[in-house]
């Protein structure tokens, strides 16, 4: 039996569901792992899982933060695929990643490909915390089997066009660029923050982003390098690429 073979039968009984109502091949694995609560999970489970991603990874192509120059640049690509000191992940104020199996929003692919270990530690962290997660802070966990070393996770606003969304947003960027500088950190890869199923309209998005992240460069950083801000589409591509030239002088 494969590794991924163990997994899958692991994680059916773990969640007493059948192969049917998650999907076929990876995505049955992928799928369970989305709804599986990490509770009691075996240390064998941990091992054999954390072999399946590593040796999906080995198969697809990385990119390397030295691909990028030092200051703001735009990534089309895969968040999941970028070697950086961290990455940044926009959460919902539970914290514990997508539970919708295969899902594609940012939330459940970095949580699909890092492993369960994210979700068990997020898991802890909140619940120390004993309350929902507030808009625009940051918690940091490791990036088990990502190429990334930390991923950040933060909770960005749900659209209402208040000027409160654009002050949480802020935040988002803020405290994750000065969480990176504390840990001594060179390169962070932010996903486009609330402009998915937050709604938050992606020009203006992408300008509070630039803007504040531009800024921190020019005030508060010490320490931090890169900056690179990850896209859904071209198009967000474009307007992120824009959004620099017009801040960027």
């Amino acid at each position: 039996m494969t590794d991924l073979e163990w997994c899958i039968d692991y994680l059916l009984k773990v969640n007493n569901t059948n192969r049917r109502s998650i999907g076929l091949g990876f995505d049955i694995f992928r799928g369970l792992l989305n709804i599986t609560m990490p509770i009691n999970l075996s240390d064998e489970f941990y091992e054999r899982q954390d072999r399946v991603l590593q040796d999906l990874l080995k198969g697809k192509n990385i990119t390397s933060d030295s691909e990028f120059n030092n200051g703001l640049s735009v990534y089309n690509g895969d968040i999941t695929l970028i070697k950086v000191d961290a990455i940044v992940n926009a959460c919902n104020s539970q914290m514990l990643g997508c539970f919708v199996p295969n899902h594609r929003c940012v939330d459940n692919a970095i949580h699909s490909f890092a492993g369960l270990e994210v979700r068990r530690d997020m898991m802890d962290l909140m619940n120390k915390q004993g309350h929902p997660e507030p808009n625009g802070m940051c918690k940091v966990t490791k990036g088990y089997n990502l190429p990334a070393k930390y991923i950040f996770h933060t909770v960005g606003p749900i659209y209402s066009g208040d000027k409160q969304d654009e002050i949480d947003l802020r935040n988002c960027y803020l405290s994750c660029l000065r969480e990176a500088d504390k840990m001594n950190l060179k390169s962070i890869c932010f996903s486009s923050i609330s402009t998915g199923v937050f709604g938050y309209p992606i020009i203006d998005a992408s300008k509070i982003a630039i803007e504040t992240s531009y800024n921190y460069l020019k005030t508060e950083n010490k320490n931090i390098e890169k900056i690179i801000f990850d896209c859904f589409s071209e198009r967000d591509y474009s307007v992120y690429n824009r959004q620099i030239k017009e801040i960027v002088r």
